[in-house]
C-alpha cells in the first residue's frame, strides 16, 4: 500500500507534539492571560495535544471528512460550555501559523487549508447531530422504551422487556437491527454530545452485551456453514459492541464466524487469519486515531501471500464521516450497520462486487 502523501508530516506531528503543543500555547498567550485558571490552561494544553493528533491522524490517511466530522464533534461539545467560538477558530490559525514553521511548503499548505476549513465550521451555523432512531424503523416504538429504560438505569426491566419481545416471536435478527443498533447509536451521540457521562454510556453498553448473551441459545444451530469469517478491532480499540452485533447477525446469515473481539494485536490477528483459512476478515474502528492502525493491520495483511484471497470489509464511526476512507486505508468494502455487512460480505467473496 503507498504511503499517503502527507505521512510525512503527520509523523512530524505525532513525534514533536509536545514542542508544538507549547509554541501553540505561547504564541496563543494563554499562560500571560489572567483570565485562565491553573486548571483551565492545563485543560487547554491537552485540547491543542488532541487537536493535534486528529489533524495527523487526517493528514496520515488524507481524510478531509475525517477532520471535519471532528471538528463539527468539537463543536457539539464545546458550544454548550459557552466557549468562545471566535477565539477557538483563532486557536486553529495558531495551530496553521506554527506548523507552516515544521512542514514542507506544500504539507503547510495543506494544514493551512484544513485549518480554515475548522475556522468556517466554527464561526458557521451549529451543527445540528442527525438522531439515529429512524421513526420509520418497524419497532421504532419499542427502540425508544429500551432506550428509555438503560438511561433511567432499568436493568432488569431493560431484560425483561427484550425477553418479552422474544417471546412474542420477534426475530433475532430484527431486535438487533431495529432495536439494539439505532438505540446504542444513539447513546454514542449523546455522549459525544456531552449529555451523558462516559459512566452511563458504559452502564448502557453493558446492559445491552447483557442482553445479547441471553440471546444467544435462540440464535445459534448447527447447519452447514458456506463462508468463513473473522472479526477483530485493531490493537488500542476498546469499543466492541457493534462489531459483535454484526458478528451474530452474519452468523445468523450462515456465515462460521470467528469473534477475536477488542483491543487485539496485529500478528494475532493474522496467525489467526491464516489457521483458520476464512474467506473474509472484519476489521472495525470506533475511534478515529486507531485508523491509521487499521491501515498498517491492511498492509501486513496484504503482505501475506498465503493471504491473497482474503477479502477485507471494514466498519464503524469513521468511516460513516467519509464514504471514502476505506479505500484509502486499503479495504475491499465499508459497511454501515450489521444488516448490509452481512450482504456486502457474501457479495465480495462470492465474486459480486
Amino acid at each position: 500500500m503507498n504511503r499517503h502523501r502527507y505521512q510525512a508530516a503527520a509523523e512530524l506531528i505525532n513525534t514533536k507534539l509536545e514542542q508544538l503543543t507549547e509554541s501553540i500555547m505561547q504564541r496563543s498567550g494563554i499562560y500571560e492571560n489572567t483570565k485562565y485558571s491553573a486548571y483551565q490552561t492545563q485543560k487547554c494544553r491537552q485540547d491543542t495535544l488532541y487537536n493535534l493528533r486528529y489533524l495527523a491522524e487526517s493528514l496520515a490517511i488524507g481524510s478531509v471528512g475525517l477532520w471535519e466530522s471532528y471538528v463539527r464533534w468539537l463543536i457539539l461539545l464545546l458550544g454548550p460550555l459557552g466557549i468562545n467560538m471566535v477565539e477557538l477558530a483563532d486557536h486553529f490559525r495558531m495551530i496553521a501559523e506554527v506548523l507552516r514553521d515544521e512542514l514542507d511548503e506544500e504539507a503547510a499548505q495543506y494544514t493551512l487549508f484544513l485549518t480554515a476549513q475548522a475556522e468556517n465550521l466554527i464561526l458557521g451555523d451549529t451543527p445540528v447531530q442527525d438522531p439515529a432512531q429512524d421513526p420509520a424503523n418497524l419497532h421504532y416504538e419499542s427502540a425508544n422504551h429500551y432506550q428509555k429504560l438503560l438511561l433511567s438505569s432499568q436493568k432488569h426491566q431493560a431484560l425483561d422487556f427484550i425477553d418479552d419481545l422474544l417471546e412474542k416471536g420477534i426475530p433475532c435478527r430484527e431486535i438487533y437491527l431495529n432495536i439494539l443498533q439505532p438505540v446504542q447509536r444513539e447513546i454514542g451521540n449523546l455522549w459525544h454530545a456531552n449529555k451523558i457521562s462516559v459512566a452511563q454510556e458504559h452502564y448502557c453498553s453493558g446492559i445491552t452485551q447483557l442482553v445479547i448473551a441471553k440471546m444467544y441459545p435462540r440464535m445459534f444451530d448447527a447447519k452447514p456453514r458456506k463462508h468463513k469469517m473473522v472479526s477483530t478491532c485493531v490493537s488500542g480499540e476498546l469499543h466492541e459492541l457493534g462489531l459483535r452485533m454484526v458478528t451474530d447477525i452474519m452468523e445468523l446469515d450462515g456465515w462460521d464466524t470467528c469473534y477475536l473481539g477488542a483491543n487485539m494485536p496485529h500478528e494475532g490477528i493474522v496467525s489467526t487469519i491464516k489457521e483458520k483459512k476464512v474467506d473474509l476478515i472484519a476489521i472495525s474502528v470506533t475511534f478515529p486515531l486507531n485508523l491509521h492502525k487499521a491501515q498498517s493491520l491492511i498492509s501486513q495483511i496484504r503482505a501475506e501471500a498465503q493471504l491473497d484471497g482474503v477479502k477485507i470489509l471494514v466498519g464503524g464511526y469513521p468511516f460513516l464521516q467519509d464514504p471514502l476512507l476505506w479505500q484509502k486505508i486499503g479495504a475491499d468494502s465499508f459497511a454501515p450497520d450489521a444488516n448490509i455487512a452481512s450482504r456486502i460480505a457474501t457479495s465480495l467473496v462470492e465474486g459480486a462486487i
